[in-house]
């Protein structure tokens, strides 16, 4: 079947789509004289003749040549519309709408995979969108290959949501016949522009369609917005709800595991702390690796939101545990500033007025200023102005 010619019009009357009018003329004159059941006793003559004059009846009239060539470029032989009495689709609630889509979507129960099609505008699109997903993702893991099909359903999903395939193509073309044959000219020119957008440019489907708006003659007395699908809310719905569903579900078992004690940070911190580094003089200190461990804060000199005073005497270590060496004892009310602590907040990384950094227990920190921060400390230099 040649392209453009759902119905093999033109094959029946042996010309191309591209045949001026008077080439159809003088082909159907040939074969319906050679066809004739009147002097053509072959069996097939009757049947023949038929098809030659019911190509002729259409493609002699540019009207009715232009809707059939438009509607050939989307539909096939056998789902070919009655081109007289073409249907407007309409959305969910059986009401006409300027922008209505076909949405496909994959759906997964117990490893069992079905798909459906429906028109609809974007209103309506999110809803279904959202409670596909919602079922996919709590019902599609169960059963033979649940897993494999739901993401293959998710992709699937991802990529029709766009709308921009044969069968929206053929939904957009469709409706604009539909309303120009009802002589609803607005309706028939959006329907058309939405198809021009689609349609490649430079394609034989972009150059029927400008003819069809050509034929319309509408000329809007006031700016039309023309439809906009906004394939990113449904993408972000579909995308965002298992994310949401496996971040709760991976929080509730790890909630689970930690309650039980089957993962603890304590065990998980043993032993180290204990890396450090040994100089010439004896002295033992945190090694890099150690400190690269340390959760850091965005405090800097200039702020009080980290700002801590010792509620006792306390020993400062160079590093987070007892077992290393002690750098010296701060006093009471003692000012400093956090800069880090450990992974179970018990050790705390903080700077003393001459700048160097220490570890002590968090449990001997207090909230605030303490003891009046010293001219010069790098603890806190006021107010950045």
């Amino acid at each position: 079947m040649p392209k453009f010619d759902a119905l093999s019009y033109y094959e029946v009357l042996g010309v191309t789509p591209d045949a001026s009018t008077e080439l159809i003329k003088r082909q159907y004159y040939d074969r319906a004289k050679y066809w004739h059941p009147d002097h053509n006793k072959q069996p097939q003559a009757q049947n023949m003749f038929q098809q030659v004059s019911s190509a002729y009846a259409v493609l002699q009239n540019l009207h009715d040549r232009l809707i059939y060539d438009l509607l050939s470029c989307v539909y096939d032989t056998e789902n070919f519309p009655l081109m007289g009495s073409l249907k407007i689709y309409k959305n969910q609630a059986d009401k006409e709408d300027k922008a209505l889509r076909v949405l496909k979507q994959q759906h997964v129960l117990r490893g069992k995979t079905t798909q459906t099609k429906d028109i609809c505008n974007i209103r309506e699109a999110s809803g279904m969108v959202f409670t596909t997903a919602l079922n996919n993702w709590l019902k599609g893991w169960w059963g033979k290959d649940g897993w494999q099909k739901t993401f293959k359903a998710l992709k699937a999903n991802l990529h029709s949501i766009y709308a921009d395939d044969t069968d929206n193509l053929q939904l957009l073309i469709h409706n604009a016949v539909a309303y120009e044959q009802e002589q609803n000219s607005e309706m028939a020119w959006i329907y058309a522009m939405q198809a021009l957008k689609m349609a490649n440019p430079q394609s034989k489907l972009a150059e029927l369609l400008n003819h069809f708006v050509q034929m319309l003659n509408y000329i809007p007395t006031q700016k039309i917005n023309i439809p906009y699908w906004n394939a990113k809310i449904l993408r972000n719905q579909q995308i965002i709800l298992p994310l949401s569903v496996t971040l709760i579900a991976a929080l509730a078992i790890f909630g689970g595991l930690l309650h039980s004690g089957i993962i603890s940070f304590n065990q998980a911190n043993v032993g180290r702390y204990y890396e450090e580094r040994v100089f010439a003089d004896g002295k033992r200190m945190a090694s890099d690796t150690i400190v690269s461990k340390i959760l850091k804060t965005d405090s800097t000199p200039y702020s009080t939101e980290y700002l801590m005073h010792f509620n006792e005497d306390c020993i400062i270590y160079h590093g987070p545990d007892t077992q290393y060496s002690e750098m010296l004892t701060a006093q009471k009310g003692q000012t400093v500033r956090v800069s880090g602590y450990t992974g179970d907040k018990q050790w705390s990384q903080i700077v003393l007025d001459n700048g160097e950094m220490g570890y002590t227990l968090s449990k001997c920190l207090n909230k605030g200023i303490g003891n009046p921060v010293p001219f010069g400390s790098k603890v806190y230099k006021g107010s950045k102005k």
